[in-house]
């Protein structure tokens, strides 16, 4: 019984020694594992910085962008000179950021076109829309020929003489006639949005045509823009071309106006009948048979008479009876009226 009781100390001695041991071993094994480098705390700070400073300069990108405005210039036609506040800034379409909140001036210029100013108010964080409708720029066209003093019609409108300077056209076709009594016409098309054809010059040269002018009655006066050229029948060879104001002139008769062209190597055949404007006249003798004559010529009429289809206007009459002093005088012919001469003749004396 003692032997148990003198091994118990030694087996309570052999487990503590054991334990003593796998102790050792857990420290020794950790011992040997390898510890975390001492830089690899430092990279983890440098992240959390630098994630760190990106939010801020976010934050602060976000927040001085909602203080600035944008514009969105626009204009009809494109491709305008833009000048914000008298600075060029581009050609439309534009769009202007980071633009200071207020108002502002712009001015679009474009070649051919009138400058287009206007002023608009930039809101913080928002895009302000200006859209441009431009107008066409006036142009002029000046006009010179040799000789001065030719006649300019533009798209059938005459518009003044030679030389003649021409405002407020727009950049297009023009048909441009220019004339000159005596001279050939010239007919030209000129586009003005070319720069170089807002100068013209017609060098004019001369022309002639034919006139044939007849009458019924015939000896009629013939005036050509107030000048007598002879009566009719009257013909005219190389007659300078133009436009001319035809008065006709006979006696009896109301004058004949008209306006006629001559035309480059033709000839211009024109006639005319004139309306002859009569009247009556009376007349009567004491005593009665006297003979009348009337402008020197018999009318194998004897007094008392009354004659109609007389040429209104003055014409002599000569009155004769044997035995009696002739008598002559004026007596006036009215269209449409008779008139009344009454003549007492006076006796010869024996």
């Amino acid at each position: 019984m003692s032997e148990p009781h003198s091994n118990e100390p030694d087996r309570i001695d052999e487990l503590l020694g054991s334990l003593q041991e796998s102790r050792t071993a857990q420290h020794a094994s950790e011992a040997l594992k390898p510890s975390p480098p001492p830089h690899s705390h430092r990279n983890r700070v440098w992240i959390v910085i630098v994630v760190a400073l990106g939010i801020i300069a976010a934050a602060a990108f976000l927040y001085l962008r909602g203080r600035e405005a944008s514009l969105n210039i626009r204009s009809f036609p494109s491709g305008a000179r833009v000048l914000l506040d008298e600075r060029e800034v581009g050609t439309t379409p534009l769009v202007l950021e980071r633009v200071p909140p207020g108002s502002h001036t712009i001015e679009l210029q474009l070649s051919g076109w009138e400058v287009w100013k206007g002023t608009t108010t930039a809101v913080k964080g928002k895009t302000t829309q200006v859209i441009a409708n431009m107008t066409h720029a006036a142009y002029t066209m000046v006009v010179t020929s040799t000789p001065s003093g030719a006649t300019v019609t533009i798209d059938g409108i005459a518009r003044g003489t030679t030389p003649l300077t021409i405002t407020g056209l727009k950049p297009r076709n023009y048909k441009v006639i220019v004339s000159l009594k005596g001279y050939a016409d010239i007919t030209r098309s000129v586009d003005l949005s070319d720069q170089a054809q807002t100068t013209q010059h017609f060098s004019l040269l001369k022309s002639y045509g034919e006139l044939n002018i007849t009458s019924d009655p015939a000896g009629a006066q013939v005036l050509l823009d107030g000048k007598a050229y002879g009566t009719t029948p009257l013909k005219l060879d190389s007659f300078p071309v133009g436009t001319y104001a035809l008065t006709l002139k006979l006696d009896g008769s109301p004058d004949i106006t008209d306006t006629i062209s001559v035309a480059a190597g033709t000839v211009l055949s024109k006639q005319y009948k004139f309306t002859t404007l009569a009247g009556g006249l009376s007349i009567s003798t004491d005593p009665a048979g006297a003979s009348i004559t009337i402008d020197g010529q018999p009318t194998n009429q004897i007094s008392p008479f009354t004659f109609t289809g007389l040429k209104e206007g003055v014409h002599e009459v000569l009155l004769e009876l044997p035995g009696y002093l002739p008598w002559s005088g004026e007596a006036t012919v009215s269209h449409d009226q008779t008139g009344r001469l009454s003549i007492a003749l006076t006796k010869l004396q024996q």
